[in-house]
């Protein structure tokens, strides 16, 4: 993300969505798509592939209501 109001936009639909991720550590991984990546393979065991389609999406969503919203 971008601006600030993005990456809290997309923090909170990551922490939405899969509820099993840790706040800090989505925090800590500062909204990076390998990171969060990384972090639904551990935590949700999807494989590489599949997480980063979860990933991908998610953002693809928070930039369409951010355009939205402008």
């Amino acid at each position: 993300m971008s601006n600030k109001n993005g990456a809290r936009l997309l923090l909170s639909e990551i922490l939405t969505r899969w509820t099993l991720l840790d706040s800090e550590a989505v925090e800590k991984s500062n909204c990076e798509p390998a990171q969060l990546t990384a972090l639904l393979m551990t935590h949700y065991g999807f494989s590489r592939r599949r997480a980063a389609q979860e990933i991908d999406r998610a953002l693809a969503e928070v930039d369409q209501r951010i355009k939205l919203a402008a």
